[in-house]
């Protein structure tokens, strides 16, 4: 049996068709565009890829900044707050002083009147003594005599002791004082630099470390902290007697802070009148005044009935004229600037002004001599009334947001709201998780598609302002200022508060053109 192979020709040498009827040549095609269509769904997917890690990444570098940010102007906040803080407890301080120098003078107007009085029934005493009819009134007498110099042994020694206890009192304070004053000018000086620490652990905490300050965001930083610290004012509290309108600030804190008791015991009946308070003397002196005197002028009539004197003093004085006089002001007593209680206080509440017991005090403030009139503060380098310290500077902090309107219509000087600090948070491209550094996915040499980033960075750009903004709806404050009125930035007041802001156009400008880029706003325009 013979064998034959089928070559698909005729015996004459010609093709047969195929059975199928369709050329050979149509054969692959639909592997073609199967594997094109592979390919765009490749790079579809890889696409997608990077836009999600890409956005993914800067979402996170986003909040890093928006954190770090938002934490250099509350730790700034808090700074201000604390100065705020410490500067309150230096006017609590002062009025407890006022009040000690307010009841060691009235313990010795006390005294004196004590004594006076005693001198005046023992000399009625004698008089009925010597007239038969008035004997018994006059031995009646005797014995009112003997009462009131137990009266006055009782005060004397209460007086003594509150010498000692209230000398102690001032030394302490003006100590404790002191350290405040120390206090605040380091934190006023310091604590603005310690966001260039507290910011980069932040963004390295938020980013898994991958996060970076790099020396364009450590100058913003640096900024920042210049500006928070170029808003407070470091005062001095002159000591050679001349005034100074920022020791007067705090004067007129102060002043205004003191208890009705030390700011005025007046009272009387008809012609005898009672004066009296305590004001601040040359910044850094205590001085209370109590007289009582009947004048009947028509009569001519002007007797001192009782005085007394004291003062908290760095060092006991020759007189106590020499401290107390003039007073206040050079003796025109203190104008009171606030809204809440606006009007003219006259020294000593007329203390020394009232007769011929104002003229006493003066001369004999307390019984024992002059001595007896001090409540001396061994403290060195410092004294019982202000220290130094630190304010908001002028024209900072003027309003709590910008509302667009001039600041005339503002009731203001200058627009101001406060410093803010801007944070630049960098992360290599290199180190973003896209298909160039995910081994496997993209990358030479068949196809790649290299991340374009500015200087091959990603980076992120926020801004934080601290402000000031006292709480409306509770406290004294809304009820005694008109509702149009707004209290400006101050360090007396610990309302400072921190909020994210857009990134002021300057900034962001200088960051565009630090990089190369395009500057994303016009000056001047938020």
């Amino acid at each position: 049996m013979a064998w034959s192979i089928d070559d698909g020709t005729s015996g004459d040498g010609a093709k047969r068709p195929s059975r199928a009827g369709a050329p050979g040549r149509q054969r692959g095609q639909a592997l073609v565009l199967a594997i094109v269509a592979l390919l765009v769904l490749c790079i579809g997917v890889i696409v997608v890829f990077n836009t999600g890690q890409a956005v993914s990444k800067k979402v996170e570098l986003v909040n890093a900044a928006d954190a770090a940010a938002y934490s250099a102007a509350v730790q700034q906040a808090r700074a201000y707050n604390l100065i705020a803080y410490m500067n309150r407890a230096e006017v609590a301080n002062e009025v407890a002083v006022a009040q000690m120098t307010s009841w060691y003078s009235w313990t010795n107007f006390t005294l004196r009147g004590t004594d006076n009085f005693k001198d005046a029934v023992q000399a009625i005493a004698i008089i009925f003594d010597v007239s038969i009819v008035g004997a018994e009134v006059g031995a009646a007498l005797q014995e009112v005599v003997t009462a009131l110099n137990e009266v006055k042994t009782v005060v004397k020694t209460l007086r003594d002791g509150m010498q000692v206890a209230f000398s102690a009192g001032v030394t302490a304070i003006a100590a404790i004082n002191k350290a405040y004053s120390i206090a605040s000018r380091g934190i006023a000086t310091v604590e603005s630099q310690e966001a260039l620490k507290l910011v980069p652990e932040v963004v390295k905490r938020n980013t898994d470390g991958k996060a970076k300050i790099g020396a364009r965001g450590y100058a913003l930083l640096e900024q920042g902290a210049l500006d928070a610290r170029a808003y407070v004012t470091h005062y001095t509290i002159p000591t050679s007697g001349r005034r100074d309108a920022g020791a007067d600030r705090f004067a007129n804190v102060v002043m205004e802070a003191r208890d009705g008791f030390s700011r005025e015991r007046n009272g009387g009946i008809g012609p005898i009148h009672k004066r009296g308070g305590t004001d601040l003397v040359g910044y850094t002196q205590w001085v209370g005044v109590d007289t009582l005197n009947v004048k009947v002028g028509w009569l001519g009539v002007n007797e001192p009935l009782a005085w007394g004197g004291g003062a908290a003093v760095n060092s006991m004085s020759r007189s106590f004229r020499s401290v107390a006089s003039p007073g206040f002001n050079n003796g025109r007593g203190w104008d009171s600037p606030y809204e809440i209680d606006r009007g003219h206080y006259k020294r000593y509440a007329e203390g020394i002004d009232n007769g011929k017991a104002g003229k006493k005090v003066l001369s004999s403030p307390a019984i024992g001599g002059s001595s007896k009139a001090w409540l001396r503060n061994y403290t060195p380098a410092s004294s019982p009334g202000l220290q130094p310290y630190d304010d908001i500077a002028d024209n900072k902090a003027t309003v709590p947001y910008d509302n667009d309107r001039s600041a005339k219509q503002n009731g203001v000087e200058a627009m101001d709201v406060g410093p803010v600090f801007t944070v630049l948070v960098e992360q290599p491209m290199k180190t973003v998780r896209t298909s160039d550094n995910v081994p496997g996915i993209g990358g030479p040499p068949d196809f790649e598609a290299p991340d374009q980033t500015v200087a091959n960075d990603m980076t992120a750009l926020s801004s934080a302002q601290v402000y000031f903004s006292r709480p409306r709806g509770f406290g004294l404050f809304d009820n005694v200022i008109s509702p149009s009125s707004r209290e400006m930035g101050s360090l007396f007041s610990p309302y400072w508060q921190a909020r994210l802001i857009d990134t002021p156009c300057n900034t962001r400008q200088e960051v565009a053109i630090a990089y190369g880029a395009v500057a994303p706003c016009v000056p001047g325009k938020s």
